[in-house]
């Protein structure tokens, strides 16, 4: 660039790097488009596809959607992040994703988003707890909570609300970073917990733990991706394959 890029001693970039740095990346960001709509005109999907899901989205709903298409596009390479949903959303803004499957609202105008799925939220026990009316009945009862990132737990906040109760009246005995722990820890019969429908009607298929009541509230899950790549053929692909598999009901 003819210019001084980067303090050496400070590791700091010169005002010319800030510059370079950020119209380089606008530059790549516009390359990469450029690269997708080109590949409209191709036969075959091809290039790297890289998916975000949160912890229940990727367990139960992601994994028949990727041998789906692997198996009509195998030259697509896939990457797959498993995260919390607010984690999962920042990834697909800093266009590290490039499209994600997640549980809470998004108000981000630049991200379009669909309603794929509707789940439940079910308060689990051990398998000898005693039945559960009202929210009263768990307000001295210990709880696993979730990150406060967690898409689920948020729902989970609003659902108490509904159920006229709230976080806050509850004990936390811990927190966790994922369902399976959580149900792994009430199994243990350490404490309670609020948890998807689909991952509790699992787990006490297996009598692993006891559902005890679902919560007055739906949970709804969103495909998420940015709108500067509406375009993008391979993206286009996949909402094609999840809109078809929420027309014939397949477990979404």
């Amino acid at each position: 660039m003819g210019s001084t890029l980067l303090n050496r001693s400070s590791l700091e970039p010169t005002e010319a790097g800030r510059i370079v740095y950020r119209k380089g990346g606008k530059l790549l960001r516009e390359w990469k488009l450029l690269e997708e709509e080109c590949g409209v005109f191709q036969d075959n999907l091809t290039g790297l596809l890289r998916i975000g899901a949160s912890t229940i989205p990727s367990t139960y709903i992601v994994p028949p959607l990727l041998k789906k298409f692997i198996g009509r596009n195998p030259q697509v390479e896939i990457s797959l992040k498993v995260d919390n949903s607010e984690d999962i959303l920042d990834l697909i803004q800093n266009d590290q994703l490039d499209i994600g499957i997640i549980g809470c609202q998004i108000e981000n105008k630049e991200l379009n988003h669909k309603l794929i799925a509707q789940d439940k939220l079910t308060l689990i026990g051990p398998n000898d707890s005693d039945e559960i009316e009202d929210f009263k009945d768990i307000r001295d009862l210990p709880f696993i909570f979730r990150s406060e990132r967690s898409g689920t737990w948020q729902a989970v906040q609003k659902g108490l609300a509904e159920w006229g109760g709230s976080v806050n009246e509850l004990h936390c005995l811990t927190t966790v970073h994922s369902t399976e722990s959580v149900i792994t820890m009430v199994e243990a019969g350490l404490g309670y917990s609020i948890v998807s429908h689909i991952a509790a009607r699992n787990a006490n298929e297996h009598k692993r733990i006891k559902t005890l009541i679902d919560l007055p509230v739906n949970r709804n899950f969103y495909c998420v991706y940015p709108s500067h790549k509406q375009k993008n053929l391979t993206i286009l692909t996949m909402l094609d394959l999840i809109e078809k598999e929420i027309r014939e009901g397949n477990g979404l």
